[in-house]
């Protein structure tokens, strides 16, 4: 009776350590979308989220149609887009950077626009779209979305002046046959801004972002997050890597402000499928934060990755309201300034 009794005891044991260690594990992963209530700035603009609607679907349309494939087997299109992002850019009352490099003998380039900070510069919040497309596709979603808001993003925040650092950055050679390898765009920028030290807080990348369905089952998340996340793919996702989970806070929490569009969010390990489906995994390559904003691509349209993936599948009305989401969340990073490194600090 007395060694059933530990037993019992060491069992009970293993249990509670077990239970304390899952709940510390949702509260950690699933539990980390900002909070903030109020009246959200598409609510009072209804017009201007009209006007951004009719520009997202200008620019989905030239990047998607009118060029069509991006991508080194369509090598012209790819450099027209490059050379159509500088020009808007630069109407806009930016200074273009470009990070040129080769490959297989043929000029790439990564283009940025800078917003140097007021109080913290030396912080730097980077958040990015990639401008090439996969072999067979036109790209409207993946990633002419990303793109035409990250051009958005730029118009709306134009003249702003940023506690970080902010770093508005199109991608080249994302997709495949590149993904993954030392020959992305954004692998090339990562390294070149660890080899200058730069203090890199967090990397966004926005990355298909205009797809949704109401019905149900819509949504087909891998085990565990089946259980956790809506079956209904109606929502944004941000997703993030463990080390991102207090820049996941006050990301969320400024989309929020910005727009009611529903979304959700998840820090998870680096290796877990789909969560480093995008140019964010080349600065985790090199030790720096990162998390994606996406409509959570080939988890819920069959069109992600092919020929299917045209404008007339997407929401235009959501896409606007994510603007002005993104928009929030930038100025919310950005502003944490001088906080932001006591935050580091205490986190």
């Amino acid at each position: 009776m007395r060694h059933r009794a530990v037993a019992l005891w060491i069992a009970g044991g293993i249990v509670i350590v077990v239970l304390v260690a899952l709940c510390g594990a949702y509260w950690f992963v699933v539990m980390c979308k900002g909070k903030w209530h109020g009246e959200a700035l598409e609510q009072r603009r209804p017009e201007e989220v009209q006007a951004i609607e009719r520009a997202l679907r200008a620019d989905v349309e030239y990047m998607s149609v009118t060029l069509g494939e991006r991508n080194p087997a369509h090598y012209d299109a790819l450099v027209k887009c490059g050379d159509w992002v500088k020009k808007r850019w630069q109407s806009q009352g930016y200074s273009v950077q470009t990070q040129a490099f080769t490959l297989e003998g043929r000029q790439y380039e990564n283009l940025g626009v800078e917003m140097r900070g007021t109080k913290a510069p030396s912080e730097i919040v980077v958040v990015s779209a990639q401008y090439d497309t996969l072999p067979g596709s036109p790209g409207a979603n993946n990633n002419a979305s990303g793109m035409a808001v990250l051009l958005q993003l730029s118009e709306l925040l134009k003249g702003r002046a940023p506690a970080r650092t902010l770093r508005l950055m199109a991608f080249t050679t994302e997709e495949d046959p590149y993904f993954g390898t030392d020959l992305m765009g954004s692998y090339h920028y990562a390294r070149r801004c660890r080899e200058l030290g730069e203090d890199i807080l967090v990397m966004v990348s926005m990355d298909a972002m205009g797809y949704y369905v109401d019905t149900p089952h819509s949504q087909n998340l891998p085990f565990p997050f089946s259980l956790v996340y809506p079956s209904r793919g109606n929502f944004l996702a941000f997703i993030g890597d463990l080390g991102s989970r207090r820049y996941m806070l006050e990301l969320t929490r400024g989309f929020q402000r910005g727009s009611s569009f529903p979304i959700e969010a998840a820090v998870v390990p680096r290796w877990v499928k789909g969560a480093g489906w995008s140019d964010h995994v080349s600065f985790w390559r090199c030790g720096y934060p990162g998390m994606q904003a996406t409509d959570t691509g080939a988890f819920r349209s069959p069109w992600h990755t092919n020929a299917g993936d045209t404008m007339d599948k997407m929401n235009f009305s959501a896409l606007a309201r994510i603007t002005l989401g993104m928009c929030g969340a930038v100025m919310e990073i950005t502003q944490a300034g001088e906080d932001g490194q006591a935050a580091r600090n205490a986190g």
